[in-house]
């Protein structure tokens, strides 16, 4: 199984990849989207972080592709 990771996915994955390369999502783009009280903002409130959305086809999101070991999937 591959994982497309971008932001904070790359240096801490949360698992130990078995390969990586550098990868493209296109139709992608890195954006204040989503709302989170884990890293920003309290229930009431919650505050913006970044996730993919949905983009233009000309559009990519550059990240790695890690490659998760059989056993951990």
């Amino acid at each position: 199984m591959w994982v497309f990771g971008y932001g904070s996915l790359l240096w801490n994955p949360g698992f130990e990849p078995i390969e990586q390369m550098r990868a493209d999502l296109p139709g992608f783009r890195r954006s204040f989207c989503m709302l989170s009280i884990h890293h920003r903002g309290t229930p009431e409130d919650p505050g913006l972080v970044l996730a993919l959305d949905k983009a233009e086809a000309t559009d990519l999101c550059a990240g790695l592709a890690l490659r998760v070991d059989e056993h951990e999937a």
